[in-house]
């Protein structure tokens, strides 16, 4: 009896080990529009850098750029359950030496963060960035798709290998809504483009698309242009499925403006992340992160807790962080 019970056991523990050995890694991938991450150098080749100096109305200077950088490493660090991004995509960064400096505030943090950065002919010299762990991921590829509505960003693409196996990451911000919309229309055409070239190669491929596209889900320029859906149920040959149209739909969202809520900020992901094969987007896992200190309360009645911005006009803020929320979700394998 005693035997026959130990045995049970025994078995009953050995297939709980193996269980656990086929669940599948959890990787997190995550956005964030920084707000005006600028060095305190004027660029004499941007126009638009002027304002994040020394000697501007801002008085922008190396002790609150630091103190900025540690804010945004504070929150960095948090995401993951405290293990950090495993991929993090960035947008408002002047320059690649600004993600350097934001990486090496990581540093202590035990991650082997690289960089994919290009300058792009922003107006205001402003561009995106990659940043991915080196220990999780290789870099088998890297890619600059410059949008054709200006002066704006362009449209940062790392193939990124793990286990043999390839996730196509896209970082993007696309122009304002100061522009008119043909300007984000331009931009979702862009990048339909190359997720079509990508597609046409391998219809089950692994794409995730990120950033501040300054449009809602139901806009013609996410909805048409890029050619996506907020539900991912029947999604026609090629659609990407918004997963963070949810957030929009609760009536919440990553931007603060004239007192409401705008879902800018958008994690796609193409419908080979929906299968079970290679790399899996965790149902359910995108989400706007809403740690305390991300939020600002203003000193009037009724008034709703919003992103804690840097600046309020040139007023600086020491606990200021971004004007945007960041997005993360769980990408398995």
């Amino acid at each position: 009896m005693f035997r026959t019970t130990l045995a049970a056991v025994l078995l009953s523990a050995l297939a709980l080990t193996h269980a656990r050995n086929l669940r599948a890694d959890e990787l997190v991938v995550a956005s964030w529009n920084c707000e005006n991450l600028f060095d305190t150098e004027d660029d004499p080749n941007v126009k638009g850098d002027e304002e994040y100096t020394p000697d501007s109305p801002k008085k922008w200077t190396k002790e609150k750029l630091d103190t900025k950088l540690t804010n945004l490493a504070r929150v960095i660090k948090k995401m993951h359950d405290g293990k950090g991004p495993d991929v993090l995509g960035v947008c408002e960064v002047e320059n690649r030496k600004v993600v350097e400096m934001l990486v090496e505030k990581l540093q202590p943090f035990g991650r082997k963060y690289e960089i994919i950065h290009k300058d792009s002919p922003s107006e205001r010299g402003i561009d995106c960035a990659i940043i991915y762990d080196s220990a999780v991921f290789s870099l088998a590829d890297s890619k600059f798709h410059h949008v054709d509505a200006g002066d704006t960003r362009d449209i940062v693409e790392a193939k990124l290998r793990r286990k043999d196996n390839d996730l196509y990451v896209f970082m993007d911000h696309w122009p304002s809504r100061h522009h008119d919309e043909e300007a984000r229309n331009k931009a979702g055409d862009t990048a339909r483009k190359r997720i079509d070239e990508i597609l046409a190669a391998d219809s089950k491929a692994d794409i995730i698309m990120l950033g501040d596209f300054n449009d809602e889900s139901t806009d013609e320029s996410i909805r048409d242009h890029l050619r996506t859906a907020t539900t991912p149920d029947n999604l026609p040959s090629g659609t990407m499925f918004d997963t963070t149209a949810k957030i929009k739909e609760a009536g919440s969202g990553t931007f603060f403006y004239k007192g409401k809520w705008d879902m800018l900020d958008h994690i796609l992901v193409s419908p080979g992340l929906l299968d079970h094969v290679a790399f899996h987007w965790k149902e359910g896992s995108s989400e706007r992160l809403e740690y305390p200190e991300l939020f600002y309360q203003p000193k009037f009645p009724n008034a709703k807790k919003i992103p804690s911005s840097s600046y309020s006009r040139n007023d600086f803020h020491e606990n200021g962080y971004s004007d945007h929320l960041p997005v993360e979700c769980v990408i398995e394998q």
